[in-house]
């Protein structure tokens, strides 16, 4: 008789047919027949199906422009009548959009990116920033080159960990510092969980 298990850990839902114990003991190693980060509704101050829906296609690229359009208009009047966001905009946005846009990189990605994935190798990085987007590939060459936005990045998950969402430090680091702390990410760096695409704790991340 085929078995159903639900895990509803950490905001994510995730269902499996379990038909032998096999399958159950190598449960974390598969990504289950349906698995989805609980979207925030009206708590939120904007739309995520269709960030989750290009995450979910493998569309990262898309998914990136998306993310990206959803903190401008987050952010305010001025980050939407200039198109970009000033790093001072960033504390705007509310904690439970910047959780979903992260939940939902982190688990379509296989925990390979996200905001929370990016800051944690800033802090493995002693937080420099020059090996910080070496290490993310954001740069190249021998002078650590900024890459070409946006034919130079890489929108597959053969991209190094951490290297999506991009954003832009051409104007300096500001605005990469001012994520970081948001309270979505700084005010819980020991509790958040560890979330893999399966709905388990992931021992890479």
């Amino acid at each position: 008789m085929e078995q159903v298990a639900i895990d509803l850990r950490h905001g994510f839902i995730c269902v499996a047919a379990l038909t032998s114990r096999a399958i159950v003991s190598s449960m974390i190693l598969q990504r289950p027949l349906f698995c989805e980060v609980n979207l925030c509704g009206a708590q939120c101050g904007a739309d995520y199906e269709p960030l989750k829906a290009a995450l979910e296609a493998g569309e990262f690229q898309k998914a990136d422009d998306i993310t990206r359009a959803m903190l401008i208009e987050l952010a305010g009047e001025g980050a939407q009548k200039r198109g970009w966001v000033y790093f001072t905009e960033i504390k705007a946005i509310g904690v439970k959009d910047f959780k979903t846009m992260d939940d939902l990189w982190r688990a379509y990605s296989d925990n390979k990116f996200g905001f929370s994935v990016q800051r944690q190798l800033f802090m493995q990085n002693n937080k420099r920033w020059p090996q910080f987007f070496k290490r993310i590939n954001w740069v190249q060459g021998a002078n650590n080159i900024y890459r070409k936005w946006p034919g130079e990045f890489n929108y597959t998950k053969d991209a190094e960990k951490g290297h999506l969402p991009l954003t832009n430090a051409l104007r300096g680091t500001e605005l990469m510092t001012a994520i970081f702390n948001h309270p979505a990410f700084a005010t819980e760096e020991k509790k958040r969980p560890r979330v893999g695409s399966s709905g388990f704790d992931s021992p890479n991340l």
